[in-house]
């Protein structure tokens, strides 16, 4: 169904609203590239669990992160905003600033339990889960510095504010693996909401398949005569910290299966418990896939056809897969080219919930792409922007993509603003910037004006000198 816009008949539908809002599950993996579903055309290793998203629910073929890596693209889809108007527009010892408001706390206030669990989406390179509590979320389960998702194994845990330690993990090995320990904290979530009258918003912020990619031997063994013999010879990795693997291919995979495998147990608990027609459950990555802990995506074509990785604004870097599962409301088996991106999950939070969401957003509501009911509305454009690697900015309008490199490297430095056609050429491999000057100069004007300066991430290219 439809729901109310106005604020004022919302409050005056309440108790008829509350009743009908459905439950809604957001699994965000961390890293996981185009290519890393067997429903996105991945075939060294099955997802069947992940893919049953897709034959139950939509898939959707254009949907882009937030950004190219975790802090501002987890920041986009709490508030709503592309990367020219976010707080967090790269990662560094930065969190969102008490002003921002995000889904998590609009859900809360329209009756919604709101609930995190795994790497914190908010609090960017911080060691304080209170703001977890401040920006809506009403319990935590996890860690909140990005590097605590770098090991398997990590020696605490937060619940809530309470530091729970596991003496017998040692980063690189213990007996309490993350992934296994954030899924069964999930069960037990899911349990606990069952048979209650509000509905609840659960975020799953899986820390993997970011490196580091060691996985238990179980996993392994069930994929590594499908990925084995391994060709490509693993480099030096430039963040040496990570876990080192001897089959990073092998790990790799068991670790999707492994992924696939808890949101399957996922799946079956709110079958279980009855949630599950009334259950929004999406399934999407924070951008695409990396080269760190041993690995390359060209190992087991994570990225699919797409150019780039993530830290590239190229498709490769940000278009990530999206599926979508809610049996009361959308069609089995459908599937959307609808451009979509991180920061419309919040209108469409919001308008599930019969709220109106804040009026400083760039997102728009895929609600009725979800339901096909209504006119979806379509973007103008879609714009990204990243300040490390010497300065990268990118926009989507209609078929056209333009990116440009090198901005803060000065004029006589700065690389040129590329130009592709996605529908012809998707792998970004036919730069049309010379043949099309008017359209440059246009995808130009509005990558300036969508953006605006940030004094926490300075972009000396772009912003005017002080």
């Amino acid at each position: 169904m439809r729901y109310p816009k106005s604020l004022l008949l919302y409050t005056l539908f309440s108790a008829f609203a509350l009743a009908e809002k459905p439950n809604i599950v957001f699994i965000l993996a961390d890293d996981l590239g185009y290519g890393d579903l067997s429903s996105y055309g991945q075939e060294f290793f099955q997802t069947p669990a992940i893919d049953s998203l897709a034959e139950n629910g939509m898939l959707f073929t254009d949907h882009y992160a937030g950004n190219t890596v975790c802090a501002p693209s987890r920041d986009a889809l709490m508030t709503g905003r592309h990367s020219g108007r976010l707080t967090l527009r790269g990662n560094g010892p930065h969190q969102l600033l008490p002003a921002d408001l995000t889904v998590a706390t609009l859900l809360q206030r329209a009756g919604y339990h709101t609930a995190l669990i795994g790497k914190s989406c908010v609090t960017g390179n911080t060691q304080t889960p209170e703001t977890l509590a401040h920006h809506g979320f009403e319990y935590f389960f996890g860690t909140t510095h990005h590097v605590d998702g770098h090991h398997r194994y990590p020696k605490f845990f937060y619940k809530n504010t309470e530091k729970i330690k596991y003496p017998d993990n040692h980063l690189h090995h213990g007996s309490h693996y993350d992934l296994d320990v954030y899924k069964d904290q999930t069960l037990a979530y899911i349990e606990r909401k069952a048979g209650e009258e509000a509905p609840f918003f659960l975020v799953l912020s899986l820390p993997v398949p970011h490196a580091a990619i060691n996985v238990p031997e179980d996993s392994m063994a069930r994929v590594r005569d499908a990925v084995q013999p391994d060709p490509i010879v693993p480099a030096p990795d430039p963040l040496p910290h990570y876990t080192h693997v001897e089959e990073p291919k092998t790990s790799y995979a068991g670790l999707m299966t492994r992924i696939d495998d808890s949101v399957g147990a996922i799946i079956e608990k709110l079958r279980a418990t009855g949630q599950l027609d009334n259950t929004l459950l999406i399934f999407t990555s924070d951008n695409g896939s990396h080269a760190e802990g041993g690995y390359n995506p060209k190992m087991l074509n994570s990225n699919g056809p797409l150019r780039g990785l993530k830290r590239d604004l190229y498709e490769g870097g940000i278009r990530v897969p999206f599926l979508a599962q809610w049996p009361a409301v959308i069609e089995p088996g459908s599937r959307t080219d609808h451009p979509s991106a991180f920061w419309d999950f919040l209108p469409t939070a919001c308008e599930i919930a019969a709220i109106c969401p804040p009026e400083n957003i760039q997102g728009i509501s895929f609600l009725p792409t979800l339901t096909g009911e209504g006119e979806q509305e379509a973007h103008t454009y879609l714009y990204w922007e990243l300040s490390e690697r010497g300065g990268r900015r990118a926009i989507r309008m209609g078929d056209w993509k333009a990116v440009e490199y090198d901005i803060n490297r000065g004029d006589d430095r700065r690389g040129p603003v590329e130009l592709y056609n996605l529908k012809k050429d998707l792998g970004e491999s036919n730069d049309l910037a010379a043949e099309h000057p008017e359209l440059v100069a246009k995808l130009t004007a509005k990558m300036d004006a969508a953006r605006v300066p940030s004094s926490i991430f300075p972009f000396p290219g772009l912003d005017p000198a002080e």
